[in-house]
């Protein structure tokens, strides 16, 4: 059995990668599995003492052959996660036609590798599939749901997997993004698993934010994609600590799940969307009513301001 090479990304916290890596090894499938370590380039001097400790840590687990082969990639200068994951996925996809995907604070289940290449052979030929979900948020779910995976329209971030022929069709550049200020059906589409979404979007577009992921997204909402999710997740963040860019240690209790209620031997099979499961979903993410009135007006207006400035 082939089984999907692994790629993490890693930068300066020593701690939470090697809790990432210990966990990741315990995965019986590590044995059979590449794993490609992406370091990031220190920002500045005061990086480089952290830097140089998480490359020695991830020097010093080669030794070990926990995998079947550990290949480390240390970028001089530093690209920023964006950049780095873009083109280190990139590099490795184009080698071997899929890849999973985990940064250096998603602590995995020992099932994680298990499922989520059993995922991506199951799901590969499914034209509405875009990507596979190794983190679920901690929603409930209605009683009488039967299945072990759900579908939503929100990529995740969390450990997860996709296939070459989406990963390679993803426009970075957000080219289309006009198709979105003319067609409110695709802001709904994106938002409808979170309010936050075109947002976030929009943030990347006007203040070159630094997200690939809110692209990856909006790339599955422009094709018409779902992701797979399991019902109970196989990663747990420990990054919600303020210690990394995007860490807020407010979202640490909200985001917190239990691996041991990951599933050794997951069913998968082809699911449509499941509106309790997606109200649920987008509730957790979008911050309350508030939030979502806020963001509703911003969207209203940025539309209109778009539609102007096209006109104009």
């Amino acid at each position: 059995m082939d089984y999907a090479p692994i790629v993490m990304f890693v930068y300066n916290r020593a701690d939470h990668f090697t809790q990432t890596y210990e966990a990741l090894a315990k995965c019986p499938e590590a044995k059979n599995s590449l794993l490609y370590i992406f370091s990031d380039g220190a920002k500045n001097d005061k990086a480089k003492p952290q830097v140089e400790q998480v490359r020695q840590t991830a020097k010093e687990f080669a030794k070990r052959h926990d995998f079947l082969e550990l290949i480390i990639t240390e970028n001089q200068e530093n690209k920023g996660l964006a950049k780095s994951v873009i083109n280190g996925v990139s590099k490795v996809i184009d080698k071997h036609g899929s890849v999973i995907v985990v940064e250096d604070d998603c602590v995995s289940s020992p099932y994680f590798l298990l499922f989520m290449n059993i995922a991506l052979r199951f799901y590969k030929d499914d034209s509405r599939i875009g990507s596979i979900a190794g983190y679920a948020p901690p929603i409930l779910f209605p009683k009488t749901y039967p299945s072990d995976v759900f579908a939503a329209y929100r990529s995740c971030s969390w450990g997860w997997a996709t296939w070459k022929e989406i990963w390679d069709s993803v426009d970075w550049d957000l080219t289309y993004m006009q198709d979105f200020y003319q067609n409110p059906d695709m802001i709904k589409k994106l938002n409808s698993f979170g309010s936050d979404r075109f947002m976030r979007l929009y943030r990347n577009v006007v203040s070159n934010a630094n997200s690939w992921s809110v692209k990856f997204g909006a790339y599955h909402i422009k094709e018409d994609l779902l992701t797979i999710y399991p019902r109970y997740s196989y990663i747990s963040n420990i990054g919600c600590d303020e210690t990394g860019v995007h860490s807020k240690s407010a979202d640490a209790e909200k985001m917190r799940v239990d691996l041991s209620k990951a599933i050794p031997n997951p069913k998968l099979e082809k699911v449509e969307v499941n509106p309790e499961i997606q109200k649920n979903f987008k509730k957790h993410y979008s911050g309350g009513k508030l939030s979502d009135i806020k963001r509703y007006f911003a969207t209203k207006y940025i539309i209109f301001k778009e539609k102007r400035k096209k006109s104009v």
